[in-house]
């Protein structure tokens, strides 16, 4: 009768799987540094490269604070310079390693610290990403160049043709910034201005609100089990079914993508102890192991094949919680808090069991552990189950006592019967003797009066 049930589940799995499994990879020759580059390192770097870029073809190491506030300061406030107040230079956006556009000196001031600004080596930036640019372009990018001779840093700005070319020699110059009056060569540690894009968004801190609306759909098969009772004495006997499924979540993108200023782009959800991708639809999955716990009252040396039967439960809770922006390899920045976001948990609830042969008056219910405060079966020291969840009626004891209590009363009543037909028959054999004698007594009589 489980048949249709069990093939749909096993579909619906197999369709949560695939869906769970196009996992976003990070692309590992792509590096985040979040620390500084010391001028030791630079110099270490022109003799040998460091270690850890032997297996990082690409490497963006972030902004320090005060670089980003200098940086602001000089491309964004007015000095009273006019040529930098004629200058348009631009910057190269990186998703994950890629190219994914370039900005103009403008949008940084407004993006203010909402950006994720990072240093690239030119090299690095020549070697990969220069043949996706124009060549015929004419712009230029703002950069910085390191000294070590002079031990000095200073922003400033090269042409898109140094680029694009692959110039270096002594033909490059990056210009010092501002007024313009100095420039750096290919010698003095280039570094390219990128902004890293994020990849997801990290929903995190979330708190479920109380309202919360549940549908029930079909029932399937979880899996097979056996009850023994290998005693001589008929007596409950309980057993369990451990399985895995995957819990699929659907979020409601068009409560979360209400801002006008969210892009759409693919989710990260803390539930579980985890953090579970959903895709840009916002729909995920995460594999659960659940256990089921089932028994009967079982004859004396006798044992009974069941099958556990398991609903599916669409549970829609409201949630608010903190928008991350993730860039990659742990790194995230705190957006904006939101709240009304709306998500759907399909889970697996309400199991029974399903026996060979059940018998109405000797089953027990089963039920299934989904929440840490539904007070589930502890586990002892030495690893065996300590059950406090079933009820085990005290009709049990009834059940036994009943029928020799039918029997009791038949053994009575027959007992009854034959004392009261023994004493009927002794009876009527003393009224018969008394009545022969009457007879005698009477026929004497008569022969004494003759």
């Amino acid at each position: 009768m489980y048949k249709s049930s069990y093939v749909l589940g096993v579909a619906l799995l197999l369709v949560l799987l695939s869906t769970c499994c196009q996992a976003y990879e990070e692309r590992p020759d792509f590096c985040i540094e979040t620390e500084p580059m010391l001028l030791a390192d630079i110099k270490r770097q022109m003799v040998a490269p460091l270690q850890n870029q032997s297996k990082c073809n690409i490497t963006a190491t972030l902004l320090t604070p005060n670089e980003k506030e200098r940086l602001y300061d000089t491309i964004c406030a007015d000095h009273g310079s006019l040529t930098i107040k004629r200058s348009n230079h631009h910057f190269f956006k990186l998703l994950n390693g890629e190219l994914y556009g370039r900005g103009e000196q403008n949008d940084i001031c407004k993006g203010g610290v909402d950006s994720v600004l990072a240093w690239v080596p030119y090299k690095i930036m020549m070697q990969n990403y220069a043949t996706e640019l124009n060549p015929s372009e004419r712009l230029s990018y703002i950069a910085k160049a390191t000294s070590v001779e002079r031990e000095k840093t200073e922003l400033c700005h090269f042409r898109h043709t140094d680029l694009v070319n692959n110039v270096m020699d002594s033909l490059f110059t990056c210009v010092v910034m501002i007024f313009e009056d100095n420039f750096y060569g290919i010698d003095d540690s280039i570094n390219v201005l990128v902004e890293l894009q994020p990849v997801m968004y990290q929903l995190r801190n979330i708190t479920y609100q109380p309202w919360r609306n549940i549908t029930n759909s079909y029932k399937m098969r979880l899996g097979d089990g056996v009850l023994k009772n290998p005693s001589a004495q008929r007596k409950p006997i309980y057993g369990s079914l451990s399985y895995a499924y995957v819990e699929k979540i659907r979020l409601n993108t068009s409560s979360f993508y209400n801002d006008d200023q969210l892009e759409k782009l693919p989710l990260l959800l803390e539930h579980r102890g985890a953090m579970v991708e959903l895709d840009i639809d916002g729909v995920g999955g995460i594999d659960v192991q659940e256990q089921a716990y089932f028994g009967r009252t079982m004859d004396a040396r006798s044992e009974v094949k069941v099958q556990v039967i398991g609903q599916w439960m669409d549970l829609h809770r409201e949630i608010s919680a903190d928008l991350y922006n993730y860039y990659g390899f742990g790194l995230q920045h705190y957006r904006q808090h939101i709240s009304g976001v709306q998500l759907t948990f399909v889970r697996i609830d309400d199991t029974e069991p399903a026996f060979e042969s059940p018998e109405s008056n000797n089953l027990v219910k089963a039920s299934l552990f989904r929440d840490m405060d539904s007070a589930p079966a502890r586990m002892s020291v030495n690893g065996s189950a300590v059950f406090t969840e079933w009820e085990v009626e005290h009709q049990q004891a009834d059940d036994s006592f009943y029928p020799w209590f039918v029997i009791s009363c038949l053994l009575f009543g027959i007992i009854v019967l034959i004392l009261v037909y023994g004493i009927v028959r002794v009876y009527n054999k003393k009224t018969k003797e008394r009545q022969k004698y009457e007879l005698a007594n009477t026929s004497s009589t008569q022969a004494n009066a003759a």
